[in-house]
């Protein structure tokens, strides 16, 4: 049993069966045994890989897309560039290496750039820290504490995927709320309360007609924090790119899972020692950003939004220098690591077509890069 776990359980025992989202909240930010704040989950040797540590490609795309941002907004003299939940610093490090010589009407990109990050892990702030280290930056709990007087452009890599979420199953009743509860055995389980108006109140239409035992997952916390942004940028104007796995239209499922040493466990086992995570409903997110006046571009696939940046290229300049040095393997891996961020077959692992990127803007005629 893992310290959360008895926290965990001592809570339920005084208050009753415990909602999804606060399980999901306590497992990746208790502030002392939460998943994130104690560790770094990445690599070999963590729980997962993401695109950053896949290639420097994804790095550098994502430094592409914001500096001809920054030019099409008339590249102020001053910017906040903000990356929520930046991992090791990977994606930040390669976009500014790889934007250094880019110009706007007066200064340098990277002179006008007042660099931040949203992380709430101690653990991941020095990690971030260490990786733009030639670079000084400011750290944030929450985007209230973001200055308030300047155009911003912001940046999230697999950053909405690690907000909690509710779900909700469909029974002979009606919609019912599921909780973390206590079996017999005195371990965590997942159960179904009962029918709730305050559950049904949650659904939207989905694309398909519902049935018994579907489930529908919905996340406050991610419907908060994106509202959020897209305040920040109405009132000081910007841009906004994120990119995580998910789908485009309203459907039933349950997406909900936990990832442990690169495989897939319980989500009610190891609690905080095992990353928990949903997939983002990019139809829901698209009509929130709609009702907060901001233009979107997309959804579309991470395949497609590399390859219109140009990562293809790039891919081939790289292997080029490679075989150039009669480096046969550094070649191979450079194919490999394009076949794995923009290709379709998301069984072998490929994330072109699972991963989906969105942006908007405060401004219908900036034509954002990638859509």
């Amino acid at each position: 049993m893992t310290p959360l776990e008895k926290i965990i359980i001592e809570d339920i025992r005084a208050n009753g069966p415990m909602r999804l989202d606060r399980y999901m909240g306590l497992c990746l930010g208790h502030p002392e045994h939460g998943y994130y704040m104690r560790r770094d989950p990445f690599g070999r040797a963590g729980d997962f890989t993401t695109a950053p540590e896949i290639s420097q490609m994804f790095g550098e795309m994502m430094g592409v897309w914001l500096a001809d941002s920054w030019l099409k907004m008339g590249s102020p003299e001053c910017v906040i560039l903000l990356e929520c939940g930046a991992g090791r610093g990977t994606l930040m490090a390669d976009a500014l290496r790889a934007t250094k010589n880019v110009r706007g009407k007066h200064q340098t990109f990277h002179e006008a750039i007042d660099l931040h990050f949203l992380e709430i892990s101690p653990t991941l702030r020095q990690m971030q820290e260490k990786a733009v280290s030639d670079f000084g930056a400011t750290w944030h709990a929450d985007l209230e504490s973001l200055p308030n007087d300047l155009p911003v452009l912001i940046i999230g890599n697999e950053f909405l995927d690690a907000l909690p979420v509710r779900q909700m199953v469909l029974g002979e009743t009606g919609w019912a709320e599921k909780h973390i509860n206590i079996n017999e055995n005195d371990t965590l389980c997942l159960v179904n309360g009962e029918a709730q108006i305050e559950a049904k109140k949650l659904i939207v239409n989905g694309l398909l007609p519902y049935k018994l035992g579907d489930h529908i997952e919905v996340s406050p916390e991610l419907n908060l924090t994106v509202s959020k942004i897209a305040k920040i940028i109405s009132k000081q104007r910007g841009s906004c790119l994120l990119l995580d796995y998910g789908f485009n239209q309203n459907i039933a499922g349950d997406t909900l899972q936990a990832v442990m040493n690169h495989s897939y466990c319980s989500v009610t086992d190891s609690p905080g020692e095992a990353d928990l995570t949903a997939h983002v409903n990019f139809s829901a997110l698209t009509n929130l950003l709609m009702e907060e006046k901001m233009t979107v571009h997309g959804p579309v696939s991470q395949g497609d939004f590399l390859n219109r940046l140009g990562i293809g290229l790039r891919a081939e300049k790289l292997t080029q220098t490679a075989l150039g040095s009669q480096n046969q393997k550094q070649a191979e891996d450079i194919r490999l690591a394009l076949k794995r961020l923009t290709g379709q077959n998301t069984k072998a692992g490929e994330m072109g077509n699972l991963f989906k990127a969105i942006a908007f803007s405060n401004d219908p005629n900036i034509d954002l890069a990638g859509f």
